[in-house]
């Protein structure tokens, strides 16, 4: 059995998009708690940071390679993180 076949047979694309939503559903929760109480205590911008600049680089290597499902969810993920940083900076 092809990588191909086996990626058929086990409908890899539903896997990967599932798995993409999950990860821009992750951070959601912060997200809300955030805009909800306006406490940034505990949160650490440079963690946000970092994860936006991972996201961004795989959202452009998702271009690069032409998959949909990486630029789609990495994109919308770093969006969240950059929003997470510019909530965390307005609400100290």
């Amino acid at each position: 059995m092809t990588r191909d076949e086996f990626a058929e047979r086990i409908h890899w694309p539903v896997i990967i998009w599932s798995m993409g939503i999950i990860n821009v559903s992750a951070m959601l929760p912060q997200l809300v708690r955030l805009v909800q109480t306006q406490v940034t205590e505990g949160l650490a911008i440079q963690m946000f940071v970092i994860y936006a600049a991972v996201q961004a680089a795989f959202a452009v290597e998702g271009y690069f390679k032409r998959s949909t499902v990486l630029m789609i969810c990495m994109t919308l993920s770093a969006i969240i993180s950059v929003t997470v940083i510019a909530l965390i900076i307005a609400y100290r």
